[in-house]
């Protein structure tokens, strides 16, 4: 090699050095992540990973809809043992909203990062729990009492997740960055749900299908000791919210469920908040949360391509989290939610190729990710959305009343669409799944016009 192409080849590489240090710098300025400094990145690890764990239980309880409808319900129901299943499932999001006044009121009074570590703990092992439970064939009907239970408990504990790690993050970031940190928190459900979705896949290459109904199923729910346990590291290392540590100096909310259904402007905050969480949910339980049951069903993809459409469309779904926070700090928070309501609307048509005109695994998976995208992205600008609703002395017990309760409403929409299917039979299953999407877009555009733009407010300033 001459002297004059190696200098040259030096050069190259530096240049590309530089430039890659640049860009990566560019995407940290554009992400915000510039912005947040080591005490910051402890509070984000600390929520993200009750948010993972809250995802991890509820795309594993997804993923096992069709295994626990065999072991938990008589054999020979088939669709009927699916719908109790899901029924059974959804008891979690009934009790969700207990969870979130209960822990919402905790966070307020006592502090985000305690109520955060009592949660984190309750679900940990109330999941770990749930994998102990003995069969249909085994006790009966009271083994469906058991899982009811031991889900309503899950509920609870799931529920007082949300309100404390979005207000605690929410009210440490800088204003201008607030929606695209509050997106990538958001991210932590597609990790979740990849987390589960491995394990699923990983149990099922390891065992037989007969080993995994009686054994299989059990360690995934034994497995969700893990992340908890990782999570509850973090949160002891993390600092308390600044805002409520200022708050705590100078007067406490005593009463905050009483002021949350007292005062006129919190019901209001409430009432724009609850329709946009029960469309987000409506919406995610008919694409995401959808996918493994509807895929072997309507399309004939079975395991194990159902799982790696259902992870690929996952992973793409973290990206549209991210671009509704990030265009949420640009343009305002409504008009994000009706950007992605007509983004969500004409990918309504998707629903028909991929249930009737899907030829392929690559169309039926490219369709799935654009309709997580496109209909499920709009996630990502809801910690923000929420937390500019109510002040410091109430945050926690606004946000997560708001979240839980539009899962009351929302997280329904898969078995009304499967009853629905019904009456119109299998071959018009489009025409359910459809509707059902334009119900869930329609929630999110009424909770935009009934909001008023708040993306440049002070949390500290709201009363």
């Amino acid at each position: 090699m001459s002297r004059f192409t190696f200098l040259a080849n030096v050069s190259i590489v530096k240049y590309s050095c530089e430039h890659f240090h640049l860009g990566m710098l560019s995407l940290r300025s554009i992400f915000g992540l510039d912005k947040i400094d080591a005490e910051r990145r402890s509070i984000f690890a600390g929520s993200w990973a009750g948010w993972i764990m809250d995802s991890y239980d509820l795309s594993m309880m997804f993923l096992l809809i069709v295994p626990m409808s065999q072991v938990f319900f008589p054999s020979g129901q088939g669709q009927l043992a699916i719908i109790q299943t899901l029924s059974t499932y959804l008891i979690t999001f009934l009790f969700r909203p207990v969870g979130g006044l209960i822990f919402g009121s905790l966070g307020d009074r006592i502090g985000r990062k305690r109520s955060m570590i009592i949660t984190l703990i309750g679900l940990g092992v109330s999941v770990f729990l749930t994998g102990l439970i003995p069969t249909f064939a085994q006790i009966g009907l009271v083994a469906v009492g058991l899982l009811v239970m031991m889900r309503a408990l899950t509920g609870i504990f799931a529920g007082g997740e949300y309100g404390n790690s979005v207000a605690i993050l929410m009210e440490s970031v800088p204003v201008q960055v607030r929606g695209r940190i509050g997106g990538i928190l958001h991210g932590g459900y597609p990790v979740g749900f990849t987390l589960a979705a491995l394990t699923f896949l990983s149990l099922n290459l390891g065992l037989t299908p007969a080993t995994f109904a009686q054994f299989g199923w059990r360690v995934m729910f034994f497995t969700g000791i893990i992340p908890a346990l990782v999570g509850l590291v973090l949160r002891l290392k993390m600092p308390e919210s600044l805002l409520w540590g200022k708050l705590k100096r100078e007067e406490i909310e005593k009463a905050p469920i009483r002021s949350l259904f007292t005062k006129k402007s919190y019901v209001l905050a409430w009432m724009s908040g609850f329709l946009a969480m029960a469309g987000v949910s409506w919406l995610y339980s008919l694409t995401l949360g959808f996918f493994p049951t509807i895929l072997p069903r309507f399309v004939n993809i079975g395991y194990p391509w159902s799982i790696y459409i259902q992870i690929a469309a996952i992973v793409v779904s973290f990206g549209g989290y991210v671009a509704a926070g990030l265009i949420g700090d640009y343009v305002g928070r409504r008009r994000t939610i009706v950007l992605f309501v007509i983004l969500g609307l004409l990918s309504v048509p998707a629903t028909y190729f991929m249930l009737n005109v899907g030829y392929s695994y690559i169309i039926v998976g490219t369709l799935a990710c654009l309709l997580s995208f496109f209909v499920i992205g709009v996630y990502g600008v809801m910690p923000s959305y929420l937390s500019e609703k109510f002040p410091t002395k109430i945050r926690s017990t606004g946000v997560n009343w708001a979240f839980n309760s539009g899962f009351i409403v929302g997280g329904w929409s898969s078995v009304i669409v499967l009853l629905l299917g019904d009456l119109v039979g299998a071959g018009n299953f489009y025409v359910a799944l459809s509707a059902g999407i334009v119900v869930g877009e329609l929630f999110l555009l009424a909770s935009a016009l009934l909001s008023k733009e708040t993306s440049k407010i002070n949390l500290e300033s709201l009363a």
